[in-house]
């Protein structure tokens, strides 16, 4: 795949060489550091109504980075750059890959597996094409085919939108606009920089624009290549850090005698690069043609190869290992007289859990479709739409025998939804805005309909202050994992037989949610936004074992052990509140500051906890589920305040300086799993991560060379901190580069 895809860089780059034209080359972008506050204020966002209006009037808590913002500040991937929005948490797992939450309610309910940290109630978009993995949730950053060359501007909105955008739209939206040809015949863009960790990141991009700027073309190609800063791993049997081949099996392993027959070997095929954090590749190419001022159509599509290894599917000896993900997709956006279609693709391999031993590879596909018409009637705006969504995963091609329920699955799953909506946006008032959204799912998985809205209302007092309130129901869609799961390790006649089950009574995690906003613009210099939020969420996903049968099983003896995982509903509920603030100041043309910060506290109510853990001592004879208690507590793994600071200074014209400030609070990440039954009995469990306080500092220096092309010195985490920001994941560590930008 990684060949094919150099092959595609390479015919990208010559199709784009081929078409280059001698004509004026002058740079018609947008220089958003220059405008003035009034000015920014006034940008347009689309995510927050659908349509576009001024950010200063969006009726929801959002956000906008604008490209020249994310090259300012240095940042090396899309994900860290939302290190630069209020509400967002970025911990870095390995170096590049990080775990990524709007305003927390994240890691519930606390002690279950790793992939349950995963921010599945966040839907991230390119494009409007929704890239969620709909096999455990959340979003594989690594496999996005597109980069930060690639990126015009990414719009967010945090809290509830499932009645806009639908499914996992709980905590927020993200939606990554990618850049357009500019209205001449030829451009290019692209980026460059390398430096320590072996990192390596590029990408570059070629533009054209034919029939009077009515057609334009774009084709991109982008890398990523860097290691971690460790080669050594989490050991869960006694919490120390070393490398891969003194890791031991917390299942079966005796503290007392680590070693024996369950060390890994040293070609481990879970391990073959344990140097590595990140490999990827991608290429794209969009086409768009604007027929008239009520006609445009858009396609794009693209490829990509990655690798990463970070904290998701955990092993029974350390919480880090490698996930791989080849993809292509195809998005097409249609927009004639007020009516929107568009049609997606993603289709693809993956495997999450590279070197497992089982069947953790399985082919996917995803296509969506949405029609929408904007029809105006005086003041009042109404939406209407229909949605499909259908996605299929299947992991028959992989398994070692057909019989052998050695796959996640073991054959296809799918998930569909059919949803119908209604939005409307009145004037009532040149103050009062009122606005609704109501829309019904109906999915395969669950047999059941759910209904979502969102009531908005803003108030306008003046040109310089905006009240807003909101409340909003949401809820989370399904994934794979939650219905399909039938795994199957050993069997009766072994002495020892293992199953993971969904469950098809499953219900949604369902979100309601309470915003109340402030933005104003205090003087020409001065703009404050405060927004609060109060959020009651239930049903969360949880995997729980059960021992169904043994030997010593009063109720039901057996040979054997037969023990049985399986996903059912929480019953813990999670109330959260919250304030975010964020002010912008610019007192001069040459400077500009930034501040944000969220507190927020989450308490869980009737949280199931583990007083005894499973008990499976063969040696005694003992064979005991484990013994839960509900408890009401505070959440500790969101932290309770969050926030960070900027500074872009522009001394002269050619010069910019940027510096950025990001501060967590301490979190405790626990993995109860963690704990086996000697860590028990020995009172010696390594299952809880304390992480510490910490705070980063990054910077970035660039000086134009010609035009707005750009050569820079970039450091990530400049005064080194080796804290680790996520339980049992790497230490942090100083990254230091070089590189250039360029723009024509």
């Amino acid at each position: 795949m990684k060949c094919r895809i150099g092959i595609a860089m390479l015919l990208a780059l010559a199709l784009g060489v081929t078409k280059t034209n001698a004509q004026s080359m002058g740079n018609d972008t947008i220089d958003y550091f220059n405008m003035s506050l009034e000015d920014l204020m006034n940008m347009e966002i689309v995510a927050v109504s659908k349509k576009a209006e001024n950010s200063f009037d969006a009726p929801l808590s959002s956000s906008i980075i604008t490209k020249e913002e994310i090259i300012n500040s240095g940042a090396t991937t899309i994900e860290e750059a939302f290190r630069l929005v209020p509400g967002f948490i970025v911990r870095e797992e390995t170096n590049g890959n990080y775990d990524i939450h709007i305003r927390g309610n994240d890691n519930i309910p606390s002690g279950n597996f790793t992939f349950f940290t995963e921010n599945s109630m966040s839907l991230i978009m390119v494009d409007g094409r929704k890239v969620f993995n709909n096999m455990n949730g959340g979003t594989f950053w690594e496999s996005l085919p597109v980069s930060l060359t690639d990126v015009e501007r990414i719009e967010i909105i945090r809290g509830a939108s499932t009645a806009l955008y639908g499914p996992n739209a709980v905590n927020g939206v993200v939606n990554i606009i990618t850049k357009k040809a500019q209205d001449k015949p030829f451009s290019i863009d692209g980026n460059l920089m390398t430096g320590t960790a072996s990192s390596t990141i590029g990408d570059f991009a070629i533009n054209n624009s034919f029939a009077d700027n009515k057609l334009k073309t774009r084709i991109s190609a982008n890398f990523e290549k860097r290691d971690r800063h460790t080669e050594d791993y989490y050991n869960w049997v006694n919490g120390s850090y070393v490398p891969y081949t003194d890791l031991v099996y917390y299942m079966d392993a005796d503290p007392t005698n680590p070693a024996g027959n369950t060390t890994l070997g040293a070609n481990h095929p879970t391990y073959e690069n344990p140097e590595l954090a990140k490999d990827k590749y991608g290429v794209n190419a969009w086409l768009s043609y604007k027929a008239s001022k009520k006609v445009d159509f858009n396609l794009s599509a693209g490829l990509q190869n990655s690798t990463a290894q970070t904290v998701f599917m955990e092993g029974l000896t350390t919480p880090i290992t490698s996930r791989e993900s080849e993809s292509y997709y195809v998005n097409t956006i249609s927009n004639i007289h007020g009516i929107s279609l568009q049609f997606s693709g993603n289709f693809g391999t993956q495997d999450v859990y590279k070197g497992s031993g089982i069947s953790s590879k399985y082919d996917y596909n995803n296509i969506d479709a949405i029609l929408e018409y904007d029809w105006t009637l005086g003041d009042l705006t109404l939406r209407p739409g229909v949605s499909y969504q259908r996605v299929a995963y299947d992991d028959s091609e992989y398994l070692p025998t057909p019989e052998s329920k050695r796959g996640f699955i073991n054959g296809e799953a799918v998930l569909s939804n059919f949803a119908y909506y209604l939005r409307g946006d009145y004037k009532a008032t040149k103050k009062l805005r009122l606005i609704a959204a109501l829309r019904m799912d109906h999915y395969n998985k669950p047999k059941d309909n759910y209904f979502t809205y969102q009531l908005i209302g803003t108030y306008k007092p003046n040109d310089n202050n905006l009240l807003r309130a909101s409340f909003s129901k949401a809820n989370r869609g399904p994934v794979i994992v939650d219905f399909f799961t039938n795994y199957e390790e050993g069997s009766p006649t072994s002495g020892q037989f293992i199953q993971y089950l969904g469950n098809e009574d499953m219900n949604l995690s369902t979100s309601n949610v309470i915003e109340l906003g402030y933005r104003s613009q205090l003087s020409k210099q001065l703009q404050i936004d405060i927004e609060g939020f109060y959020s009651t969420t239930d049903n969360f996903s949880t995997f729980e074992p059960t021992i169904v049968g043994s030997p010593t099983d009063a109720n039901n003896p057996l040979p054997y052990l037969h023990l049985a995982y399986n996903y059912q509903n929480a019953s813990v509920k999670a109330t959260q509140t919250g304030l975010t603030a964020s002010v912008f100041y610019a007192p001069s043309t040459k400077l500009q500051l930034k501040a944000f910060g969220t507190v927020q506290k989450t308490e869980l109510e009737d949280q199931s906890v583990r007083e005894v853990p499973m008990m499976i001592l063969p040696e005694s004879g003992i064979f005991e589920n484990p013994q839960y208690k509900l408890v009401d507590q505070t959440h500790k793994h969101t932290p309770g305040f969050f926030g960070g600071m900027t500074a872009n200074y522009r001394p002269i014209e050619k010069l910019n300086v940027f510096v950025g400030m990001n501060y967590y609070s301490k979190q405790t990440y626990t993995h109860d799993y963690a704990f086996s039954q000697y860590h028990f009995l020995t009172d010696q469990g390594s299952g809880v991560a304390e992480v510490k306080a910490n705070t980063t500092v990054n910077a970035k220096v660039s000086y134009k060379i010609y035009k707005n092309s750009s050569i820079f010195v970039n450091a990530r985490n400049l005064f080194n901190s080796k804290e680790r920001q996520f339980g049992f994941a790497d230490e942090m560590a100083g990254l230091y580069l070089v590189g250039f930008n360029v723009s024509l």
